[in-house]
């Protein structure tokens, strides 16, 4: 009787999930009708599983709708005109999720907690602010470079102690406007959070400006991070209708 009761268990065991491919897009705000389609072009090709959208518009998401709609059937979509709508896009039910403004400064984020077999994930889309962003009117451009450094720094620490107390697996990805080298990655970083541009197979670089830029890319500031989790297969997609370069990675967990 014991051996058929743990056999019974046994079998009731959640399999681990396959492997979910995870995707980031800062999409343009002002990107025009034709650019909109070429981004759309992408994603659909990608077909990730998680999708983060920054820079999301009402146009936007009238395409990406009417576009794509079934194949994301969970969404959670806030649009702007500006440079702060944000979504994500999941064929995974998406349990919960919060807009909330990003501290010391109100900037948007988005978060939902997603069911991946036996594991609950954190999934946060964010967007740090911009190196050229003024605060004063005074300000010149290298004043406002480095009073955002600052700021993104302390953007990255409030959003290290959002994930603190959570011990299950927390992605994080977005527009984070620096290269691993600042300090609001270094942040991450030193919380545990892995790049999934050092994980295995990757084939990452610059992102920024993107495919519908004349000039070439030159940075990288557009990232996909991990805690409790593995980044696998990271790729820069040299394509699309935006400033900047989607990137993908796949997500699994260690056995």
């Amino acid at each position: 009787m014991l051996t058929w009761v743990l056999s019974l268990q046994e079998s009731a065991a959640p399999s681990p999930p396959k492997p979910v491919t995870v995707m980031t897009y800062n999409v343009l705000y002002s990107a025009p009708e034709e650019d909109v389609q070429k981004s759309l072009d992408v994603i659909e090709k990608e077909a990730p599983d998680i999708l983060c959208l920054r820079e999301l518009t009402p146009r936007f998401v009238r395409a990406f709708r009417k576009r794509l709609g079934k194949q994301y059937p969970h969404v959670r979509l806030v649009p702007r005109k500006g440079t702060w709508g944000v979504g994500i896009a999941s064929r995974y039910r998406l349990l919960r999720t919060e807009h909330f403004p990003q501290t010391p400064h109100r900037m948007p984020a988005l978060e939902a907690d997603v069911r991946l077999g036996e594991h609950l994930v954190k999934v946060a889309c964010v967007h740090l602010m911009a190196p050229g962003a003024r605060h004063e009117r005074a300000d010149d451009l290298l004043t406002s470079m480095e009073k955002n450094a600052v700021l993104r720094h302390r953007q990255a620490e409030a959003l290290v102690r959002r994930y603190a107390r959570w011990r299950g697996p927390v992605l994080v990805l977005g527009d984070m406007n620096e290269g691993r080298s600042g300090e609001a990655m270094k942040a991450f970083a030193s919380a545990d959070f892995q790049h999934a541009c050092d994980g295995p197979n990757a084939a990452c670089g610059a992102t920024w400006p993107g495919s519908a830029s004349v000039l070439p890319s030159v940075v990288e500031i557009d990232h996909v991070l991990g805690r409790e989790l593995r980044l696998t297969g990271a790729k820069v997609l040299r394509a699309g209708g935006s400033d900047h370069d989607a990137v993908r990675a796949t997500l699994d967990f260690s056995p």
